[in-house]
């Protein structure tokens, strides 16, 4: 039986406290912190030696989190607890950010950088397995609305905070500080009990299949979107300051993506999650298909908006539509950590196809239209994909059951 808690925002807001901190440490640091110090550390080759570092990172966060997440779950079925896994990976993570402060040498802050990012993945493998164990089923997607929020703003937090530091060293120093703040939460969370061994049935493997897949479809559209609109703002827009348009358009789609994500995820509570989930990708294809045919600078501000609002929708409601359709909830950990590759692995072929696709064309507006046309597809199959999850994953609301109830 799960503990009583009471169901409130500032409990979910609790529950999801870390991935705060978390995200602030993965926008600042991936998207100003480390390719700045790289800089520092390798002017001559800078391109090169960001481009192996950043792969071997990703290539971490893609492996840890399913081994992670299973030593985590064996060890919950033999009366462990998740917050110790969490405390350790955060720990880590913290040493070794401290030690990226005062890296001279480029070998050693690599080594040091991929510490940082495989710790805070063991973390995050047990700390995502939390949420279902201590939040009752009725309430998945309304946690889970808080959880896409915290992330979006700990997106927002952590590019501010390393645009605003001058000294990138110091990024690194209170970035650990966020981390060690942001674990105090972990001591106000009294863990509920693990989920029963229980028998994974053909179905529930299909539908897990199936959201990896659309999870997949929607990355990679993001990913496409996200590499190159800077470049659609400076070759095709011909915007003076592209960096602030880029900035812009982010900013908009967060505020949308902020502004619906708990609703939906509330909201997605109450229907079956994969229609609500489905109906999320609706704006996000309009808005990729946007910028592909309507190019023009004021059509672009109002496209981004529409694209956060499915977007708020698809981080909250898609994770709990995760968890839904887990083979498992015994090894919630680790299917969660395989899970998350469909999110890693579209990052690393989206820049390579797109990439392809503007060289291909010249780098003209058809070849930044064809790129954002399939984004656009991507949404599309995404969502469509999901109506394709069996009865399963409706679930009927019992606050008491160890395991879910289904009706077809």
């Amino acid at each position: 039986m799960q503990p009583e808690r009471t169901e409130t925002v500032a409990w979910f807001a609790l529950v999801n406290a870390l991935w705060i901190s978390l995200t602030v440490q993965d926008t600042a640091l991936m998207t100003i912190a480390v390719p700045s110090a790289i800089l520092i550390l390798a002017p001559a080759h800078h391109i090169a030696a960001l481009s192996l570092l950043v792969g071997c990172a990703n290539l971490g966060a893609m492996l840890v989190p399913p081994v992670a997440g299973w030593i985590s779950d064996r060890a919950r079925q033999v009366g462990g607890i998740r917050r110790t896994f969490v405390l350790t990976g955060v720990a880590i993570d913290i040493c070794a950010l401290v030690g990226l402060s005062q890296a001279r040498t480029l070998i050693a802050f690599d080594v040091l950088f991929v510490a940082a990012v495989a710790s805070a993945n063991i973390a995050i493998a047990a700390y995502q397995a939390m949420l279902p164990e201590v939040v009752p089923r009725a309430s998945w997607g309304a946690a889970s609305g808080l959880r896409g929020a915290a992330t979006l703003i700990g997106t927002v937090f952590g590019l501010g905070l390393a645009g605003s530091i001058p000294n990138v060293h110091a990024v690194f120093i209170v970035v650990a500080g966020l981390l060690a703040l942001g674990a105090i939460s972990l001591f106000f969370i009294k863990e509920g009990d693990a989920f029963r061994p229980e028998h994974a049935t053909v179905t529930r493997r299909h539908d897990f299949i199936v959201v990896f897949v659309a999870r997949s479809f929607i990355f990679f559209g993001l990913a496409l979107l996200m590499t190159f609109v800077l470049y659609f703002f400076r070759d095709v827009l011909h915007v003076g300051n592209p960096s602030a348009g880029t900035a812009t358009v982010g900013i908009l789609s967060l505020i949308g993506a902020v502004a619906l994500s708990v609703l939906v995820g509330i909201f997605s509570d109450r229907l079956p999650r994969k229609y609500v989930v489905a109906a999320c990708g609706i704006p996000m294809t309009v808005a990729a298909l946007g910028f592909a045919f309507a190019p023009n600078q004021s059509a672009i501000f109002a496209f981004a908006i529409c694209f956060g609002v499915g977007l708020g929708g698809m981080l909250s409601a898609g994770w709990a539509l995760a968890i839904d359709s887990l083979p498992k909830l015994s090894d919630v950990a680790r299917d969660l950590g395989i899970w998350g590759i469909a999110t890693n692995l579209p990052n690393v072929i989206a820049p390579i196809v797109g990439g392809w696709i503007l060289s291909s064309l010249g780098g003209t507006r058809l070849g930044y239209q064809t790129i954002f046309a399939l984004a656009g597809l991507s949404f599309a199959l995404g969502s469509l994909s999901v109506l394709r999850i069996g009865m399963a994953t409706a679930i009927v609301i019992d606050r008491n059951s160890p395991a879910p109830q289904q009706h077809r």
